[in-house]
């Protein structure tokens, strides 16, 4: 017997996977820092929700920055690495496009 085929697809075909970025939120002293590794930037707030919404409106501002000064950044040996992070960043329209470029991961500081 032949499965019976339907013209409506799955939604879960259209969901994508893959981070551009990662977001470390770890714990350390009753404090939560977010670090993003590949844009070298960092915060740290009372509870991990509060480090990723900080984490996430320091990336969507550095990228801002970046843009605004892109000729400074492009020369600096530290940051022109930055600039296809940047760019799709920048493309994105708002907040949560650019949480969706983002992969999470939570543990805690080992020294």
């Amino acid at each position: 017997m032949k499965r019976a085929e339907t013209p409506e697809k799955s939604w879960t075909g259209a969901i994508t996977t893959g981070s551009l970025l990662t977001v470390l939120i770890v714990k350390d002293n009753g404090r939560c820092m977010a670090k993003c590794p590949e844009l070298d930037l960092v915060t740290e707030m009372d509870t991990k929700e509060e480090a990723l919404e900080a984490i996430v409106e320091l990336i969507r501002e550095y990228a801002e920055d970046y843009k605004a000064r892109e000729e400074i950044y492009l020369k600096s040996p530290n940051r022109a690495h930055h600039k296809p992070y940047i760019d799709k960043i920048t493309a994105c329209q708002d907040e949560w496009e650019i949480m969706e470029l983002i992969g999470i991961r939570y543990g805690h500081l080992h020294l």
